[in-house]
């Protein structure tokens, strides 16, 4: 008879699903070896640049456009108060990473104008032929400053002008110069006719110089409520670096269209107490809520003691409440009064960010209440008893 032997068979068959196993794994995909990180490092001031930083050094000009760093990464820097990641300082800029929106370069026009005592006001709108006005400030761009802006990276690089053509003097030499969100701008006939007739500022050595980034060591409390609300506003993003947190007496009132909170920061030994004062914003379209903070200056004996008298089912307002309801809300055109609730007099936890912001929990309301940086940042949080 023909065919195998049975050992033969057995041997043949192991064989042959051998091979079929080893062209099925040779056929699988392999995954792709992920990059390392890659990291270059500069003797001229003994500090190394890694990616994601690198990546965008290298992308957006390298060397010519951000000099060397001269900061290892910050992981915890406080940017404007507002904004807490890791940053990177060099020459001519500093990098922030902000993570999925990737690497973003700092606005340090405005920062050296702020520390110059001129910080940058809404410029004068106009424009000559040739040149480009920017309605966002007020200000125009033109000839040089103009060429160079739009031919290397334009608005994403240098953001908006902050400033006219100014005459200065910047460590010896004098020129024409213009402020832009980001970047300084400088004109230097003595290399006309070269590449190099305009420069960018060293504005990141000097504002490092000046002043050491300020690094954010969170002073967080513990409360859930208040952790809660922080993390789940809108602008959570734009709270800052937590500096600290107190328990100090307050009191609320409700009104119609608003409500005021007294926090008694002399408690602490600060100078003043403070209205925080919510209101719905008639005048604006969609009437959205915002806030004002007041300092109470009300004083016994010199001011009224009642503004505004209680007439069932309404109560009175009275003292520091009264007061800036009568500066502020009496003659319009925004009206919060009457007041729907007594005075309720009650502990607070108050936390404080760089950014101004404040988050106040009133303990006996059961309430939270957010107040970030820019007045309608406003945010409610009930939390069960």
């Amino acid at each position: 008879m023909g065919g195998f032997a049975p050992t033969q068979n057995g041997a043949v068959m192991r064989w042959f699903f051998c091979m079929v196993g080893l062209v099925l794994v040779l056929s699988l995909p392999v995954p792709a070896l992920a990059a390392a990180p890659r990291s270059r490092c500069f003797v001229q001031t003994g500090y190394c640049i890694s990616d994601p930083m690198l990546a965008y050094w290298d992308h957006h000009g390298g060397l010519a456009v951000f000099g060397y760093p001269i900061s290892d990464v910050i992981p915890n820097e406080t940017v404007e108060g507002t904004w807490v990641g890791a940053t990177q300082w060099f020459e001519r800029d500093r990098l922030e990473d902000h993570g999925s929106d990737g690497i973003m370069a700092g606005r340090l026009g405005a920062l050296t104008l702020a520390r110059q005592g001129r910080p940058w006001v809404y410029g004068p709108g106009w424009s000559d032929v040739g040149c480009r006005y920017f309605a966002e400030t007020g200000y125009t761009l033109c000839g040089g400053f103009l060429h160079y802006w739009e031919s290397n990276g334009g608005l994403e690089r240098f953001g908006y002008p902050l400033t006219t053509e100014l005459t200065e003097t910047i460590d010896g030499w004098h020129g024409q110069v213009q402020y832009f969100e980001r970047r300084r701008l400088e004109y230097h006939p003595e290399f006309a006719g070269t590449p190099y007739d305009v420069l960018l500022g060293r504005l990141a050595a000097d504002a490092y110089a000046q002043s050491p980034p300020v690094r954010c060591t969170p002073v967080l409390t513990a409360d859930a409520p208040i952790q809660h609300l922080a993390a789940s506003v809108p602008f959570a993003d734009r709270l800052g670096c937590p500096t600290r947190y107190d328990i100090i007496p307050a009191v609320v009132q409700t009104f119609a269209t608003g409500q005021m909170i007294w926090l008694n920061y002399q408690a602490l030994g600060e100078a003043n107490n403070v209205i925080m004062t919510t209101y719905v914003s008639s005048v604006e379209e969609h009437q959205p809520t915002a806030y004002a903070t007041y300092v109470d200056d009300w004083q016994a004996g010199v001011d009224p003691d009642t503004y505004v008298a209680g007439t069932a089912p309404y109560y009175p307002i009275m003292r520091g409440f009264g007061k800036v309801w009568f500066r502020a809300f009496r003659r319009g055109p925004i009206q919060i009064a009457p007041a729907v609730t007594a005075e309720r007099a009650q502990m607070a936890i108050v936390q404080r960010y760089s950014s101004g912001a404040i988050i106040v929990k009133l303990i006996d309301d059961h309430s939270v209440y957010a107040y970030g940086p820019s007045r309608l940042d406003v945010a409610t949080y009930l939390y069960d008893r």
